[in-house]
Parts: C-alpha cells; sequence; structure tokens
C-alpha cells in the first residue's frame, strides 16, 4: 500500500489538500512562464495561486521545494518512451519505432518544456536533487536505448555511451525553441528531428 501523502504539518492530505498543493504547483509553473525561476518568490506563486502565503508553507518549504515537486511530476510521464523501448524492434518495424521515439520525446519536451529546462538549469548549476533526479529519471531509459543497440549491433564497443551522447543531442535540440534553433542551424526542427533518427537508425545497423 502506498504512504499516505502528508503535509509539511504532518497532516493527512485529503482531496482538497492535494487540489491546494496541486494549485500552487501549477501557480509557480504559470509563472514561470514570464518570469526567471530565479526571480521567484513565495509570495508570488502564493499570490498566483490565490491563497496566503501561510497557506503555501503548509505544503512547501520554499520556492525550490515546488519547482522539484513540478520536475518530479513531470518526470512519472515517461511510460511511452519506455513502452516504444520495450516493444520488440524488427527489421520491418524499428523505423517506424525509432521516428516514434524521437516523437513523443520532443512532444513530452514541449509538454514540459518548463519544468524540464528547470531541472537541466538545476542540475548544470551543480544542484545535487535536481542533478540525481536527471540521471534516475534517465538512467533506465538510456539502459534501455543502449540495449537496442547492442542487440541490433553487435560491433559497437560503446552502446551506452553512444545512447547517452544520442540523448544528450536530443535533449539539447528539444530545449530550443523553433525560432531560434531556426536561425542558429538554418533548418527546420522538423528537419533536425529527421536526422536524429537518421543518426540512431544507423547506429542500430549492423
Amino acid at each position: 500500500m502506498a504512504p499516505e501523502s502528508r503535509n509539511l504539518l504532518g497532516q493527512k492530505m485529503g482531496r482538497k489538500g492535494r487540489e491546494t498543493r496541486q494549485r500552487i504547483m501549477e501557480a509557480a509553473l504559470e509563472l514561470l512562464k514570464t518570469s526567471s525561476y530565479k526571480d521567484l518568490s513565495v509570495s508570488e506563486i502564493a499570490g498566483e495561486a490565490g491563497m496566503s502565503n501561510a497557506t503555501f508553507y503548509v505544503y512547501f518549504k520554499d520556492v525550490e521545494e515546488v519547482l522539484y515537486a513540478c520536475v518530479e511530476a513531470a518526470a512519472l510521464d515517461l511510460g511511452e518512451l519506455h513502452a516504444i523501448l520495450d516493444a520488440q524492434w524488427t527489421p520491418a518495424n524499428t523505423a517506424g519505432y525509432v521516428k516514434q521515439f524521437v516523437e513523443v520525446y520532443n512532444d513530452l519536451w514541449e509538454k514540459y518544456r518548463v519544468e524540464l529546462r528547470v531541472r537541466n538549469l538545476e542540475a548544470d548549476q551543480g544542484n545535487l536533487r535536481f542533478m540525481n533526479l536527471r540521471i534516475e529519471t534517465t538512467r533506465t531509459l538510456l539502459q534501455k536505448l543502449g540495449k537496442k543497440f547492442a542487440q541490433s549491433n553487435p560491433d559497437l564497443e560503446n552502446p551506452y555511451q553512444i545512447a547517452v551522447a544520442i540523448h544528450a543531442a536530443m535533449s539539447a535540440l528539444a530545449a530550443q525553441h523553433d525560432i531560434g534553433i531556426t536561425n542558429a542551424t538554418g533548418q527546420s526542427r522538423r528537419k533536425l528531428n529527421a536526422g536524429v533518427v537518421e543518426l540512431i537508425l544507423t547506429t542500430l545497423r549492423q
């Protein structure tokens, strides 16, 4: 049985409590659409959520705590990527699965752009909580992708390391806004994603 959810006062959270906590998270994400997360304050988040600072502190101890909760929630939505990598890839369907994998990955970035950017910025700046969360949420995906490379192309010496490198490229491309990436590369996101698909397929070929 899953442990009961409790607020910072140790009280069990019922439906109303969970909704209030979620409203605080949504308020923080809404503010992040137009403000730097470094500039956020508890007062701003509480005001956006339509509640007092005191209510905020019932559920979160500070701004970083609510941002971490947002990032953690986004990390739970990786089931479709895992399902693609868990499927049986054959010569006849591999290209379709690879294209689907890249498309779903980019869709998740679009859905959770704010959360993933916060995660990466904090992790890159040495925040261990966010760094460990990024590692834990991507490790299994990378292991599965590396296994696909090893199974399809036994001659590869470093299949897992290749998976890590390709994922890093995918993450960097997905993090860029369409206008910025087009101006910087002279290529549309669609063409760049097609390039990622071709790179993965090339690695998979024996």
